[in-house]
C-alpha cells in the first residue's frame, strides 16, 4: 500500500537521479575570458605603422591626427561561446577599408590584438588535455571609382597559448588599379596542451589587416582598399562600401577567425564509473546521498551524515537502538529509563506510605456535620 508520502518521495528520487547524470557527464569544463586590445594605424605613406591608435567603437575610423578625415574604417568585434561547457569557442570578425582623399594618399591597417584566459575547472585533479583548433577566412578587395591605385593585404596572424606557439605564419596580399577581389584562408588543427589539475592558460592573439588607397591626378579620383575579415559591410561614408557578400557574391561563412579549445580528461578521476586506488566507490557520478558520495566514499547507515537518498531520516553516528534515531537510521520513541533495584524499593516504600498516611489521618464528611447541626436545631 502506498504511503501518502509515495508521491513526494518518487519525486525527490528521479530528481537526485537527474542531477547525478548531468552531473557525471558534464563535470569538467573549460570557459573563456577575452580582452580588446587593438589598434590601428593611420599614414600617408603604405605600410607605415609608427603612428598607433587605440581601437574602440568611438574611435572606429581612427582618423590621423591634424589631417583631413580621410575616408577609413576599422571594426573588430568578438564573441565566445560553449563556456562551462567541454568545448569553448572564440570567434573573430573584423574589415578594415581606405578611400583617400583629393590629391592625397592614405595608409589605413588594423591590428587585431585580444589577450584571453582559458579556465579549465572540474577536473578533479586528473590528467587532461586541451586539443586547439584554428582556422582564418577573408577577402582582400580593389574598388574601382576611378583611376589611381590601390592594394590590400593581410599580413598574417599567430597566436601564443602557454608558451606553446601557434603561428599561421604569412598570409596573403593584393595590389592592383582596377576592380577585383583575392581570397585567402589558413587553419592549423591538433595543437594538445597537456596538464593536471584545474588550471587557468593565458595566451593572445594577432592579426593585422591593411589597405592603401592614392589618388590617380588632377582628374582622377583613388582606388578604394579593403581587407574583410568576417564582417559583411566595412564603410565610412557613402565613397568607402566594400560589401564582399553583395558585390563578390561571397558564402557568408565561416569568414574570420576562430579558436576552438576542447577539453579531454585522460586520467583516473572521481565520476569516470571506475573504481580506481584511493577511492572507494565510483558510480559515475559526483552527487552525494546515492551511496557513493562526492568524493567517492562509501555512504552508509551510521557514518552521521543523514542520507535522504538511502531512505535515512536519521544519523546519529552509531548503530545503536534507543536514543532516539535506530540502528537502521529512522526516528525511535525514547523508552523511560529502566529502575535500578535500590530505585524501585525507594518507590514502592514512598507507595506505602502515602497509603498509611490516607488511612490515619481523620476526614470529616460534609454531609454528617449538616445531620448533626440539624438534630442539635431539633433538640
Amino acid at each position: 500500500m502506498l504511503s501518502e508520502n509515495t508521491p513526494l518521495r518518487f519525486l525527490l528520487g528521479y530528481l537526485l537521479f537527474g542531477m547525478c547524470f548531468v552531473s557525471g557527464a558534464s563535470a569538467q569544463s573549460v570557459s573563456l575570458s577575452v580582452v580588446n586590445n587593438s589598434l590601428c594605424f593611420v599614414s600617408d605613406i603604405d605600410n607605415d605603422q609608427s603612428t598607433p591608435v587605440p581601437y574602440s567603437l568611438a574611435n572606429a575610423a581612427c582618423v590621423e591626427p591634424g589631417s583631413v578625415n580621410d575616408l577609413n574604417a576599422f571594426r573588430v568585434t568578438s564573441t565566445t561561446s560553449g563556456n562551462g561547457t567541454s568545448a569553448a569557442v572564440f570567434d573573430i570578425n573584423a574589415g578594415v577599408a581606405v578611400d583617400a582623399n583629393s590629391f592625397s594618399s592614405e595608409y589605413q591597417a588594423g591590428r587585431i590584438a585580444y589577450a584571453y584566459t582559458v579556465s579549465i575547472t572540474g577536473t578533479g585533479g586528473a590528467s587532461w588535455e586541451l586539443t586547439v583548433n584554428q582556422q582564418m577566412q577573408g577577402l582582400l578587395a580593389t574598388d574601382n571609382d576611378g583611376t589611381g591605385s590601390a592594394n590590400a593585404s593581410s599580413s598574417g596572424v599567430g597566436a601564443v597559448l602557454n608558451l606553446d606557439s601557434l603561428s599561421f605564419g604569412a598570409l596573403t596580399a593584393r595590389s592592383s588599379s582596377s576592380f577585383g577581389s583575392t581570397p585567402f584562408s589558413a587553419s592549423r588543427t591538433g595543437d594538445l596542451i597537456q596538464g593536471v589539475g584545474d588550471t587557468v592558460l593565458s595566451g593572445s592573439v594577432e592579426i593585422t589587416l591593411d589597405a592603401f588607397s592614392e589618388w590617380g591626378g588632377l582628374f582622377g579620383s583613388a582606388q578604394d582598399g579593403a581587407v574583410l575579415f568576417g564582417i559583411n559591410d566595412v564603410s565610412q561614408s557613402i565613397f568607402v562600401s566594400i560589401d564582399e557578400y553583395a558585390t563578390w557574391a561571397r558564402a557568408v561563412g565561416p569568414d574570420g577567425y576562430q579558436a576552438s579549445f576542447s577539453l579531454a580528461l585522460t586520467g583516473s578521476f572521481c565520476g569516470d564509473a571506475t573504481t580506481d586506488p584511493g577511492e572507494e566507490c565510483d558510480d559515475g557520478g559526483t552527487v552525494s546521498g546515492d551511496g557513493c558520495s562526492s568524493n567517492c566514499l562509501i555512504e552508509f547507515c551510521g557514518d552521521g551524515i543523514t542520507q535522504t537518498g538511502l531512505g535515512e531520516q536519521c544519523d546519529d553516528g552509531g548503530n545503536v537502538d534507543g536514543d532516539g534515531c535506530s540502528a537502521t537510521c529512522t526516528f525511535e520513541g525514547v523508552g523511560v529509563p529502566a529502575l535500578s533495584s535500590t530505585g524501585l524499593a525507594i518507590l514502592i516504600l514512598s507507595l506505602l506510605g502515602l497509603a498509611l498516611f490516607a488511612t490515619l489521618v481523620p476526614r470529616r464528611i460534609p454531609a454528617l456535620s449538616v445531620s448533626r447541626e440539624g438534630f442539635r436545631r431539633k433538640r
